[in-house]
């Protein structure tokens, strides 16, 4: 049985049962208020210009009107049209400007208003993501970070060396994962999850609702509707990302009886364990899984940003492919500011001075930084 719990049965037929009791109007007074207090200050407003300050500023009168505002959307499951829209802005990025991949989408939403509501169904839909998603994934999780995983990783480079062992880091880039949700998708997903529907229902409404316009030159274009990607800047998206993830990696290691079942990933941080030549064959045959499931959910993997790092004194032999590309294999790597390295935490390799991140051939030990 796959290392992912009970919970990871529930997309083939067991299914998850939620704790949660059913939501019953009216939404308490203190569900509202306690929204209102955790909007974070100083942050841009959104379409509508409204500031998370204007809106705490208003005190009882302002909660009061947004409490009968909630309770009126969850008993006809239906949002104001105002707060499903949004405002896209086109950001330059570096490089030449005459690429769009060169640029970067913001979508302005009604931010403070929107999100009083948005509040209310993120900590139950966190609460039934938390019996889903898999103990390892620490990506948009409450009291979880990366940190340890990058910690625990560099640990496991040192021990590898220190014992002379091989052991090899796949580090998976999916290419603009958050853009690349189909609703339908993350519909299907939460019905297998069994997550509870009304709870869904209410979310399904609000995407299929929403509509955005392109803001260029301070001029509008057209409204236009989506069916791809999660609400940016909600705070329901991350947990809904992290399901759809959960899925394809469920999916992609169904049916396994190789070694990676027991031991094969950190999430958001991968690191695969190769006991020599099989072991080699095994990962690039994981590796392969991955690729055609996200490709088949059409959350691809970013070949070009994705790496291969080992540690050992041969190299790899075995070449790892994603959609036919070789990944390339280098001696560090930058992971949110951080830098994993094939010599473990050694006090040089964190240098400001030090050298960016270089390939290796497959065939030959790797180079091996030193600090400057």
């Amino acid at each position: 049985m796959a290392p992912r719990r009970s919970r990871a049965k529930s997309a083939y037929g067991t299914p998850v049962r939620s704790s949660n009791r059913q939501r019953q109007l009216p939404h308490p007074l203190e569900e509202v208020e306690a929204a209102v207090k955790s909007f974070k200050k100083g942050k841009s407003a959104g379409a509508d210009n409204v500031t998370a300050e204007l809106v705490q500023a208003g005190g009882e009168t302002q909660i009061s009107a947004l409490l009968t505002i909630c309770n009126k959307i969850w008993q006809r499951g239906e949002w104001p049209t105002p707060w499903t829209q949004s405002h896209i802005i086109i950001l330059p990025k570096k490089g030449n400007l005459q690429l769009c991949q060169n640029y970067r989408t913001i979508n302005l939403i009604i931010k403070p208003p929107e999100r009083s509501y948005a509040e209310n169904l993120a900590e139950p839909t966190e609460a039934q993501a938390e019996k889903i998603i898999a103990e390892e994934q620490a990506g948009f999780r409450p009291g979880r970070s990366t940190t340890g995983q990058i910690s625990n990783l560099r640990r496991l480079c040192e021990k590898y060396l220190q014992h002379q062992q091989d052991l090899c880091h796949v580090f998976v880039d999916f290419k603009k994962a958050f853009d690349r949700v189909w609703h339908a998708t993350l519909w299907a997903t939460t019905r297998q999850y069994n997550i509870n529907a009304n709870l869904i229902r209410m979310i399904q409404n609000l995407y299929g609702k929403a509509t955005s316009t392109i803001l260029l030159n301070n001029s509008k274009g057209d409204w236009f509707r989506t069916t791809v990607g999660v609400r940016q800047g909600c705070v329901l998206s991350p947990n809904l990302f992290n399901i759809v993830l959960e899925r394809i990696m469920t999916d992609a290691l169904n049916d396994s009886q190789h070694w990676w079942q027991k031991k094969y990933k950190l999430a958001f941080c991968r690191r695969h364990r190769r006991p020599g030549r099989n072991g080699e064959e095994e990962l690039a045959d994981l590796v392969e899984r991955l690729d055609k499931m996200s490709t088949a959910f059409d959350i691809p993997i970013n070949a070009e940003k994705s790496k291969l790092m080992t540690i050992n004194t041969n190299g790899i032999s075995t070449d790892i492919r994603v959609n036919g590309e070789k990944l390339d294999c280098v001696n560090r790597f930058k992971y949110q500011g951080a830098i994993i390295a094939d010599e473990g935490s050694k006090p040089e390799i964190f240098s400001p001075g030090s050298p960016r991140p270089q390939q290796h051939s497959q065939n030959s030990r790797p180079s091996g930084m030193t600090g400057i």
